[in-house]
């Protein structure tokens, strides 16, 4: 049997993870905000209904009724990844996945299987059937709309192959030699420079999700780990799409109910370490453009009330207002496509960091960070221009008169991926009308002086500077650059100890293309 299966920008796993780009977010800062002296606690938004089973296994529903030709997504969210493996365990974790997608049972022989996964992905934005991380897993599952008799059976599949299965040698056979299983990982590369730097003094070190088994797998070990680990009451279902709610809670019932164990052992908690100010230079094959990175971290607090909403609100409208500043410099002084810019704030496992990231060819790399430094000295001293400010605040005001049409065109899958993202996160994924009153006061309520406090709160922040070059095209290195916005941008902060760890040496050398993968911040309070 061969999976007919194939997913795209599987790169970019935090864009899969969400289901849309989110390109400017969070960051919790200490601000007032005038007109709210006292939080409002936020509310869940109750459109999505929500079960528990007796043997704890959870479920959550968003019916869609204003998207009736969309597909129904599925989502089983299992606590366990890489950091719950024993030194003779290691790659456990990803193996189970792949044992998954290839266990045939009496109900899913080959034929029947090939089936399934034919109808269970989206053809037009096809997505890995599973995901492994540092302390979680999730299967996913897209049907065609009006197939109930279809929803029963992957309900069915997930009940037996992924949280109650019985493997067998056949399964761990075909799951250590079986190529081209659709699993994804996440961090896509563990070993990602970048990626590597923050991993120290964490938990998650030593640990890689996508590590596969060494040497003899027994079958009575992986049954042991999967027993240990896969038990109901650390499982969520969600479900996004237009359904009987009815039907699909006893379908729920009848297939998990029987399910069996209690966790026993919690798994670690996966933290990452903060980002140290340094320089990381990246050599890397067969790239054509130089790619420079400002990494800043920014502290990270659940979003439960509206105060820390409105924090995240103000950093965020700050951000947005210097990326927007940098670009039209760039726009104006380099004609056409010759650079490209980009902000991008993620959450990474606790910690939340903000990357401002330009790409240009290495001729003229050096005039780009020129020209970035000086425009980000420039916010700095003179604040953001009134005009961008305002034309950006009307901008926000059209899109939430827009609000409300904007989320009826929202797609199943990007409602449940926002789902997902804001409950690993500890953000109160709350109501379109909730969302729409807050927005509205806080907008009423910015102005310019704020704005430039936030972005000046961000600038006076030493980044990590990252130079990512194509190797046989090395012009310049990153601690150059570094120097250069340290006697500029921070010329009043102590000097960092240099850190003479592998991980943070001076020249690494990467074989592909891929940027340090993370979580996006959630944006479900945007819909």
């Amino acid at each position: 049997m061969q999976f007919t299966v194939k997913y795209k920008d599987i790169k970019n796993i935090g864009v899969y993870m969400q289901g849309l780009k989110v390109r400017y977010i969070i960051g919790v800062v200490l601000l007032s905000v005038t007109g709210f002296s006292s939080a409002e606690a936020l509310q869940p938004d109750p459109a999505w209904q929500q079960g528990k089973l007796e043997n704890g296994f959870n479920w959550q529903l968003l019916q869609t009724p204003q998207r009736p030709n969309d597909r129904i997504q599925l989502r089983l969210a299992i606590k366990t990844g890489s950091l719950s493996e024993k030194a003779s365990e290691k790659g456990y974790s990803y193996l189970l996945p792949r044992m998954a997608l290839y266990h045939q049972t009496e109900a899913f022989p080959a034929s029947v299987l090939q089936d399934f996964w034919r109808q269970a992905s989206d053809p037009d934005m096809p997505l890995p059937p599973a995901v492994v991380s540092y302390d979680y897993t999730i299967y996913s599952l897209s049907l065609p709309n009006n197939r109930p008799d279809l929803v029963k059976q992957a309900l069915n599949w997930l009940a037996t192959s992924v949280a109650g299965a019985k493997y067998t040698e056949t399964s761990l056979h075909n799951g250590l030699t079986v190529k081209n299983l659709p699993v994804a990982t996440l961090p896509v590369n563990a070993n990602d420079p970048v990626w590597r730097a923050r991993l120290n003094g964490s938990a998650m070190l030593g640990y890689d999700p996508g590590q596969k088994p060494n040497g003899n797998v027994d079958l009575a070990s992986v049954n042991s780990f999967y027993q240990k680990w896969y038990t109901p009451d650390v499982m969520t279902l969600y479900v996004a799409g237009h359904v009987d709610a009815r039907m699909l809670s006893d379908s729920i019932t009848q297939a998990f109910s029987p399910l069996e164990g209690k966790r026993s052992e919690p798994v670690a908690v996966a933290v990452l370490s903060a980002v140290k100010p340094q320089a990381i230079d990246i050599l890397q094959e067969n790239q054509s453009k130089d790619t420079l990175s400002l990494i800043w971290d920014i502290d990270w607090l659940p979003i439960k009330d509206s105060n820390v909403l409105l924090r995240y609100w103000g950093s965020d409208l700050a951000r947005e207002a210097i990326y927007r500043s940098l670009q039209r410099t760039f726009n104006q002084k380099f004609p056409g496509d010759e650079v490209t810019s980009g902000l991008d704030c993620r959450v990474q496992y606790q910690k939340a960091s903000c990357t401002l990231a330009v790409t240009a060819s290495p001729e003229k790399m050096a005039a780009v960070s020129d020209v970035m430094l000086s425009e980000l000295a420039t916010i700095n001293q003179n604040g953001i221009d009134p005009e961008l400010f305002n034309a950006m605040m009307k901008e926000k005001q059209l899109q939430l008169s827009q609000l409300f049409a904007a989320y009826a065109r929202t797609s199943t899958d990007v409602l449940i991926s926002q789902r997902l993202i804001s409950q690993q996160n500890g953000v109160v994924d709350i109501a379109p009308e909730q969302y729409q009153l807050l927005r509205q006061t806080f907008l009423g309520s910015q102005n310019i002086d704020q704005v430039n406090m936030e972005a000046r709160r961000l600038l006076s922040q030493e980044a990590a500077i990252v130079l990512a070059q194509p190797k046989e095209k090395q012009t310049m290195d990153a601690e150059q650059i570094r120097q250069k916005f340290t006697q500029t941008l921070w010329p009043t902060l102590p000097v960092p100890v240099v850190d003479a760890s592998p991980e943070a040496s001076k020249v690494v050398e990467q074989q592909e293309n891929e940027p340090a993968p993370a979580l996006p911040i959630p944006k479900p309070l945007t819909r």
